[in-house]
C-alpha cells in the first residue's frame, strides 16, 4: 500500500484490481495540488502494476469530490497559478482515462460536485451510485464555470440542451437523474462493492469510454449555437456576472473541436475569472454562510428542546411549504387548515407539486412517498397537547395570529410557537399570550421548499430555550439561519421593502415602469420591483409598505402610484398588473403611474445605484436598531433572502469597497436629491466616519 495525503493506492494482485481511495484534508474531499499530484501518481502506478481495472471511491462518508479547494485557491490568486493547476488536472483525468484498464467509480450516498463530478465523467468508464447520492456543476455558484470537460463529457449522456441548463443553472441532481445514460447505474449499499468489482473483471475491454477519436463531436453545431445564443439572453444580461458569458463563450468555441482541443480551448477563459471583483465575492460570500454563519448564531443549541415532530398551522401557499420542508427531513407533521377536507386538500396539493420532480427524474418516487407519508392533515387543536414547536403561517393580520397563538398555548402551554410573520413585531404578536418567552420568529421565504434562509426572530421575551428550537430545527431543514432582533419588518422585509418602493419612485421620476425593471436585472438583482410587486401579490406589498410606514414614518413613504394600483385592482396574482402573464408588459398600468412635480428622471446608472443604495442604508438602519447585531449577517440576509446581488457579497461588503465616506455622500446626495426618507443616512456611517474608518468592515 502507498500512503499519499489524499489517496490511498491499493493493489490487490490476485484480482489485478487497484483502488484509489480519496481523503484529502478538511471535511469534504476537495481538488488541490496535493490532489492533482496523487491523482496522476496512481494513474502511473495502476500503468506500472498493469492493473486488469481500476475503482475509486472516497473515504468520507458524505463526500466524493466536492470541486476545487478554494481555500488553496484564495491564497494564492492568480490566473497562472490557476490555469497551471487546471492543465494538470487534465493531465492527470487523461492518464486515467487513456489506461489500458476499465476505471469504474463507487458513490455512496455521497457528493460528487463540479471538478468531482467531471472526474466521473471523463476518467470513469460506469459510475455506480446508490440513492441518495448527488452529482452535479455548481460551478457558478462561486463565480467559474466547468473546466475539465463538464459540458462535453455530460453532453453524452444527457445531451447538450440538458448539459448546458445544468452548467448554466449550477444544478446539483440525484445521482438517479442520470441513471437513463449506459454509464450510471444506480446500486442499493449492500451490493455496490460487489457489483462493481464483478463489472470490472468481467468487463476488461469496455475501456477508454472517452479517448480522443480526432473527429468532432456527434452534435448538430447550429442547434448548438440557437441554445447557446438563447442562454446569453437568460444569463448575461448584467455584466458584472463574466463568469456566464465565459462559460458560453467557452462552450461556443468548442462546439466543433475534438474533445482534447475543446478542454484545452476551456483553460483561457477560465483561468483569467480568479481576478474578477466579483467572483472574489461570491468565493468569500460562500465561505461566509458555510463557515462563518453558523458561528454567528447567538442561541446555545444544547438548550434547544428536542423536536421529533412538528405542527404547521395555515395551509396556504406558505404552510405547505413549510410542512414540505419539515417532512422532507424526517419530521412529522400535522398540517392544520380550517377544517379536515381543506387540511387534506392542502396535502394533495404537496403531493400534485411534487409529481412533475418525480416524472423529470429530479426526485426518486420513494422520497416522495417518504414526504408524504410524514404529512398528517388535521383541524383537531387537541392532538398539539404533546407536539414540542407549532409553527403559524396563518394570513398576515394581528388579531388572527393572536387568537392561534391563544389557542394554542390553551392547549399546550409548553410548546415553542413559532410564527411565520413577515412583518408583524413579536412584540405585538405575544403582548396577549400566557406565556410570551415561548414565541419566537421564524421567517420564511418564498418557496420555502427553494429559499435557502430562515429568519428566525428574537422578540423581547423570547427565551433561550424557544430561540435555539428554532435555530436547531431551521437547520435539520438544511436553512442558512440567521438571528435578528425585533422591531417592524424585522431585517428582510423591511430591507427589500424599499427597494420595491424605489422601483416606483424611479417610475414616478419619469422612467419607464418596464426600463426601471430591466436596470434592475443588469445591476445583478434576480427581479425588478416593479416585477416583484406583481408575483408578491400588490395588496400585500401595499399593506407591508403601510404598516412600515405607520410604524416608522421618518424612513418610509408611499408612493401614490403604489395605492392607485391598489385601488384598481392591478394587484398581479391572475390580476391586472405592470405584465401579462408574468412576462408581457401590460401598457394600460401606465395610466396610474403619478408623474413626480419638479422632478428630474435620474440616469440609468444612477437609478440602478439608487435601488442599491436604498437597501443598503436600509440594512444599516437596521444596524443602528439592534436589528442586526453584525456586518456578516447583514450580508447573508441580504443575498440568500432578498436577492442582493451576489457578486457583491453583500451590503456591508458593498459599502467597504464603495467606500464608507462615499456611501454617506452619495445617500446624502440622493436625499437632498429626492427628499424620500429611506435615504437619509444610517446613523452607523457617522459613527464610522468618526472612527476613521472607511472600508474592510467585512
Amino acid at each position: 500500500m502507498q500512503m499519499t495525503q489524499s489517496i490511498r493506492y491499493r493493489f490487490d494482485r490476485i484480482k489485478g484490481i487497484a483502488s484509489l481511495e480519496i481523503d484529502t484534508a478538511g471535511p469534504v474531499n476537495a481538488i488541490g495540488a496535493q490532489f492533482i499530484a496523487d491523482l496522476a501518481a496512481a494513474a502511473i502506478r495502476a500503468k506500472k502494476d498493469s492493473a486488469a481495472g481500476v475503482i475509486i471511491r472516497s473515504a468520507k462518508p458524505r463526500s466524493f469530490l466536492d470541486g476545487a479547494d478554494l481555500v488553496e485557491i484564495r491564497k494564492d490568486p492568480s490566473p497562472l497559478r490557476l490555469e497551471l493547476l487546471l492543465r494538470g488536472f487534465h493531465q492527470a483525468l487523461d492518464a486515467l482515462a487513456t489506461g489500458a484498464f476499465p476505471v469504474a467509480a463507487v458513490v455512496v450516498e455521497q457528493t460528487a460536485l463540479g471538478g468531482g463530478f467531471e472526474l466521473l465523467l471523463w476518467a470513469c468508464d460506469r459510475i455506480f451510485a446508490t440513492p441518495g447520492s448527488k452529482m452535479g456543476l455548481p460551478e457558478v455558484n462561486v463565480g467559474l464555470f466547468p473546466a475539465a470537460g463538464g459540458l462535453q463529457t455530460l453532453s453524452r449522456l444527457v445531451g447538450f440542451e440538458t448539459a448546458l441548463e445544468i452548467v448554466m443553472g449550477g444544478k446539483v441532481l440525484p445521482a438517479e437523474h442520470f441513471a437513463a445514460s449506459p454509464v450510471v447505474q444506480i446500486v442499493e449499499r449492500h451490493q455496490i462493492l460487489a457489483t462493481t468489482e464483478k463489472w470490472v473483471i468481467d468487463n476488461p475491454h469496455v475501456i477508454n469510454r472517452n479517448i480522443d477519436t480526432g473527429e468532432p463531436p456527434a452534435i448538430d453545431p447550429h442547434q448548438c449555437r440557437t441554445l447557446i445564443q438563447r442562454a446569453r439572453k437568460t444569463y448575461t444580461v448584467c455584466p458584472q456576472r463574466p463568469y456566464y458569458e465565459a462559460a458560453l463563450a467557452a462552450a461556443e468555441q468548442a462546439i466543433e473541436l475534438p474533445f482534447r482541443q475543446a478542454v484545452e480551448s476551456q483553460v483561457n477563459h477560465f483561468a483569467p475569472l480568479i481576478a474578477d471583483a466579483g467572483v472574489t465575492n461570491k468565493i468569500d460570500f460562500f465561505f461566509t454562510v458555510n463557515a462563518v454563519a453558523p458561528r454567528l448564531l447567538p442561541a446555545d443549541l444544547q438548550g434547544a428542546l428536542p423536536v421529533d415532530r412538528v405542527a404547521v398551522i395555515g395551509a396556504g401557499l406558505m404552510g405547505r411549504g413549510i410542512a414540505q420542508v419539515c417532512a422532507d427531513r424526517d419530521l412529522p407533521v400535522l398540517l392544520f387548515d380550517v377544517d379536515g377536507p381543506s387540511s387534506a386538500k392542502a396535502k394533495q396539493a404537496i403531493a400534485d407539486g411534487l409529481d412533475p420532480l418525480v416524472r423529470k427524474g429530479r426526485w426518486p418516487a420513494a422520497r416522495r412517498k417518504r414526504l408524504l407519508d410524514n404529512i398528517e392533515p388535521t383541524a383537531d387543536y387537541r392532538r398539539l397537547v404533546d407536539v414540542p414547536l407549532v409553527i403559524e403561517s396563518v394570513f398576515e393580520a394581528l388579531d388572527l395570529k393572536r387568537q392561534v397563538l391563544q389557542k394554542v398555548q390553551s392547549v399546550n402551554p409548553r410548546a415553542v410557537f413559532a410564527t411565520n410573520t413577515s412583518a408583524l413585531p413579536i412584540t405585538d404578536i405575544s403582548a396577549v399570550a400566557p406565556k410570551p418567552e415561548q414565541v419566537v420568529g421564524m421567517h420564511y421565504f418564498s418557496p420555502a421548499a427553494l429559499m435557502p434562509l430562515l429568519e428566525v426572530v428574537r422578540g423581547p421575551h423570547t427565551s433561550q430555550a424557544a430561540l435555539a428550537t428554532a435555530v436547531a430545527c431551521g437547520q435539520r431543514q438544511q436553512k442558512t439561519c440567521i438571528v435578528v432582533g425585533d422591531g417592524p419588518g424585522f431585517y428582510t422585509s423591511r430591507t427589500f421593502g424599499v427597494y420595491v418602493l424605489t422601483g416606483f419612485y424611479l417610475a414616478e421620476m419619469g422612467i419607464d415602469p418596464w426600463e426601471v425593471d430591466r436596470l434592475a436585472l443588469r445591476a445583478g438583482f434576480p427581479q425588478g420591483p416593479l416585477h416583484v410587486y406583481g408575483t408578491a401579490g400588490g395588496t400585500v406589498i401595499h399593506d407591508a409598505a403601510g404598516f412600515l410606514q405607520s410604524r416608522r414614518p421618518e424612513l418610509f413613504s408611499l408612493p401614490k402610484t403604489l395605492t392607485r394600483m391598489v385601488a384598481a385592482g392591478y394587484v398581479g396574482a391572475g390580476k391586472p398588473c405592470f405584465y401579462k402573464n408574468g412576462r408581457q408588459p401590460d401598457e394600460s398600468a401606465r395610466q396610474f403611474v403619478t408623474k413626480a412635480k419638479k422632478q428630474k428622471a435620474p440616469d440609468p446608472d444612477a437609478a440602478a445605484e439608487m435601488l442599491l443604495l436604498s437597501m443598503v442604508n436600509q440594512a444599516f438602519w437596521c444596524l443602528d436598531e439592534g436589528v442586526l447585531q453584525d456586518y456578516f449577517t447583514m450580508d447573508i440576509g441580504a443575498v440568500l433572502g432578498i436577492g442582493f446581488p451576489d457578486f457583491l457579497h453583500g451590503p456591508a461588503r458593498y459599502v467597504s469597497q464603495l467606500g464608507v465616506n462615499r456611501t454617506r455622500q452619495r445617500l446624502l446626495e440622493v436625499h437632498q436629491a429626492t427628499g424620500l426618507p429611506f435615504f437619509k443616512p444610517a446613523r452607523e456611517f457617522d459613527r464610522l466616519v468618526a472612527c476613521g474608518g472607511d472600508g474592510n468592515l467585512v
